[in-house]
């Protein structure tokens, strides 16, 4: 094959002179992120610059990070076609078979376990400056937004467990509101963070777990959308709906 012909099937997937625009807008993109992200943890968990950072940064390349746990099986039935011929004539005849599938439960490291151990870090600091009575509100919260977030999602096959984006953050935020100590003070966000982080992964996953192997994905990844999850943004939009 001579050379002007590879040089009509290898082509940039898109045109040069766009190269710059692309790159802009996703150095732009990136930036939005850590900077609306660093801004509402740092003055919404009253984190330091450089732990926002760390945060966001193992975050967004623990995004790619899947950990297996567990298998699910389940059978679904398979209607085939047989063709049987009588008296000169085809007759298809439907064959129901039941068809075995296996569904790998994993856990994504930048969606669900980095939010989860901020949450205990925070669980941790309150009980520290509020004491042990903060863990009675606190569940109360959690059970209720995980109770409010599981009657909107919704199990979409060959997609996942979805809810409505801004519903689970409303929620929080009217849960925080109604069940946080008065007392409670600046302290308000890191409880709005880890009712609305802990009441997503509760309501939206966890008591959907029986669902999922009716939906027919090979793998069901909790947060696997990593830093676009529902896990990972309740909490942080909950604190950007609270903030002045």
């Amino acid at each position: 094959m001579s050379e002007s012909r590879y040089k009509k099937i290898m082509y940039l997937p898109f045109k040069r002179k766009y190269f710059f625009l692309y790159l802009i807008i996703y150095l732009f993109m990136w930036s939005f992120l850590f900077l609306t992200y660093g801004l509402v943890f740092r003055l919404g968990l009253g984190l330091t610059s450089w732990q926002a950072f760390l945060i966001i940064l193992f975050s967004l390349f623990g995004s790619v990070i899947n950990i297996p746990i567990y298998h699910i099986t389940s059978c679904r039935p398979v209607v085939k076609g047989i063709v049987v011929r009588l008296f000169w004539i085809d007759w298809v005849i439907p064959e129901v078979t039941w068809e075995e599938n296996k569904t790998l439960i994993a856990v994504n490291l930048g969606g669900c376990i980095i939010p989860v151990a901020l949450s205990m870090y925070i669980i941790y600091n309150l009980i520290i400056v509020k004491g042990l009575f903060i863990l009675l509100s606190l569940i109360s919260a959690i059970v209720l937004n995980s109770l409010l977030i599981y009657s909107v999602a919704k199990p979409i096959p060959g997609l996942g467990i979805a809810t409505p984006t801004l519903a689970p953050p409303l929620f929080t935020v009217l849960v925080t509101y109604i069940l946080a100590p008065i007392d409670i003070g600046y302290n308000i966000f890191g409880f709005a963070y880890v009712v609305g982080t802990l009441g997503a992964l509760i309501g939206a996953d966890l008591m959907n777990l029986r669902k999922i192997p009716k939906l027919g994905a090979p793998i069901a990844s909790i947060g696997g959308a990593g830093t676009f999850d529902g896990i990972f943004i309740t909490g942080l939009f909950a604190i950007i709906l609270m903030l002045p």
